[in-house]
């Protein structure tokens, strides 16, 4: 059972992990009250809000480490409890971690609600500047709250910013109203921004996979078959009219391939993330916090060339995963939406609503073939549906999806055999104890 821990001891602990987990921000960030009172100030709103992706709560650590750990991808082999925690899911309240997610998001949510109020009085932008701008912020937004819909269930949604006390207790919408919301933004931002962006930009197809995502767990989760269809118009979008190519090999991805990905965040020197530092060994100067589950080894077909370039094994035989690989300077790109994945939601899709049988084995056998495997043996619509979450647990390890993937389809509790409560996080103790309208999941 999980619950919450007041012990003295715990929460020493706690406070002195804090520091490994909690680690200083990126250095571009931007406050959510710096003032946007003209082009060079919305400019610069906008780059505070995209690095907010970098923090730690989000892809700079704890959004890629989480589902996977939460999941059966990874293990804890480090010395941070909270994430001890995590991989026996058995969270606490009060964990550091979670409660870093939690928090980052809705920072991230009150930055891009700063640009958009302030954006329509903002002189001296074109009309067309002033769209690609909103579309930036309603992307971030929508992937933000999307994000931790996945992990908390309803949240409040947040339209508005926080410029005073008054709106700070606000109680939960519903999962259906959270979703709404989400697909609104995300339909305006692909009808706003550019067709091209440069890396580390939405683009008017980010919007579109992200869409395509959103669009498929909402499908699960609300049971319409409206959104398994719209799922597959926008994966097919991405696919067709946005000019990517899948990389020709999978290791390309992992060494600054840019056919491929369709959203990602980059990090620099400045800028820079610790996964590589979280997944090596010790013998490579690694914290090795978390590796490789002997599950997803050796689910591997020995002829998947995914392996090779997914997890290694250190001199002294440590499994290590090796798709973030520059320990020193901390410049891994994190792929957050790549047109592998568009494949493969929209034969999850037509798997789900009885499609046709010809075309699902099509998507899957596309990344089967780059992986140097044969076409899939599944032929009828239950085996491909095990397929699909197959090939997406081979070609997303440690890319932040493996827990939602089992979640969004109710697998979570027999393949995790975890209680259908904890397919949902805790709300942080925090949030709870600020915010007198909010109240726990059920089983915390």
């Amino acid at each position: 059972m999980k619950t919450i821990r007041y012990t003295l001891i715990l929460l020493g602990i706690a406070l002195a992990s804090c520091t490994e987990v909690l680690d200083v921000e990126p250095t571009a960030s931007i406050s959510s009250s710096t003032a946007i009172n003209d082009k060079a100030g919305l400019e610069r709103a906008v780059t505070g809000a995209y690095a907010t992706l970098q923090s730690i709560g989000i892809y700079g650590r704890n959004q890629i480490l989480v589902q996977d750990l939460a999941a059966d991808n990874l293990e804890w082999t480090g010395t941070t409890l909270e994430y001890s925690q995590i991989a026996g899911n058995n969270i606490a309240a009060d964990n550091a971690v979670i409660e870093g997610m939690w928090s980052a998001g809705y920072d991230g949510i009150n930055r891009v609600n700063n640009i958009l109020y302030r954006l329509p009085d903002i002189e001296g932008i074109t009309a067309e500047e002033q769209e690609a701008f909103r579309g930036d912020a309603l992307f971030l937004r929508a992937l933000f709250h999307f994000n931790l819909l996945q992990y908390f269930g309803g949240i409040p949604i947040k339209t508005t910013p926080t410029l005073d006390l008054s709106n700070v207790d606000q109680a939960r919408n519903t999962v259906a109203e959270v979703y709404e919301r989400v697909i609104t933004d995300l339909t305006d931002a692909e009808a706003s921004l550019p067709a091209t962006r440069s890396a580390g930009m939405a683009s008017r197809y980010s919007a579109a996979a992200l869409l395509a995502r959103v669009q498929l767990s909402a499908f699960h989760a609300l049971g319409s078959s409206d959104h398994a269809v719209q799922a597959i118009n926008a994966a097919t979008r991405v696919i067709s009219e946005g000019g990517y190519s899948l990389a020709t090999t999978f290791g390309d991805l992992f060494d600054g391939n840019t056919t491929e990905p369709v959203f990602e965040v980059v990090f620099d020197a400045q800028n820079s993330n610790r996964l590589a530092q979280y997944f090596f060994a010790r013998s490579l100067t690694g914290r090795y916090e978390v590796g490789p589950s002997n599950a997803l080894m050796q689910g591997f077909d020995p002829a998947d060339l995914r392996s090779a370039h997914t997890f290694s094994l250190s001199a002294d035989n440590v499994p290590y995963g090796i798709k973030y690989k520059d320990i020193v300077a901390g410049t891994d790109r994190v792929l957050v939406l790549r047109l592998a994945e568009m494949y493969l939601i929209r034969a999850e899709a037509r798997a789900y609503t009885n499609g046709d049988i010809g075309a699902i084995r099509d998507d899957i056998d596309i990344l089967r073939t780059r992986a140097g495997l044969p076409a899939t043996m599944a032929s009828d619509h239950e085996s491909l549906k095990l397929a699909i979450e197959n090939e997406r647990r081979w070609e997303f390890a440690f890319e932040g999806q493996r827990w939602s993937d089992l979640v969004r389809t109710g697998r979570a509790v027999t393949v995790l055999g975890i209680d259908p409560d904890f397919m949902l996080f805790p709300i942080p103790l925090s949030e709870l104890l600020t915010n007198k309208l909010m109240t726990p999941n059920p089983g915390y």
